[in-house]
């Protein structure tokens, strides 16, 4: 038979020693969870920004699409940007829209949409291609 001393358990409380190493270890996940955090916040913006710019492509191409194939080399934005202001969260941000007609063929129209938009001190491009025929 094995005889357990009661020194073992008759504890009074943690030393500050234990306490101390206790808080650095929190302090140590907190900060890791909380910089988890941020990176998903900023990832997540970063993606709604990037469907916005997609969306807006999309309609634009969507009007190049149902114009006379005669007007296509007049469109709208050809030599300068659209601007066009989205607002997310609490922080309105730019579109620069840019609709770009190159005639392949006598024919035929390649029509290029590129969409940037600036985030966190970074411009991020979206650009769509179709061809239009007559």
């Amino acid at each position: 038979m094995t005889v357990i001393s009661n020194r073992h358990f008759n504890k009074k409380g943690d030393t500050l020693v234990e306490v101390m190493i206790a808080m650095v270890l929190f302090l140590f996940i907190f900060i890791a969870v909380l910089q988890t955090s941020l990176l998903a916040i900023d990832s997540n913006t970063r993606n709604m920004l990037r469907n916005e710019a997609v969306k807006i492509a999309g309609q634009s191409m969507n009007i190049a699409r149902s114009m006379p194939f005669n007007n296509l080399p007049n469109m709208a934005g050809q030599a300068n940007p659209i601007t066009i202001t989205r607002n997310f969260r609490s922080f309105p941000v730019n579109y620069l829209v840019t609709n770009t007609p190159v005639a392949i063929s006598q024919d035929d129209e390649q029509v290029t949409v590129q969409v940037v938009w600036p985030w966190r001190g970074q411009s991020y491009t979206y650009r769509i291609q179709t061809v239009i025929g007559r």
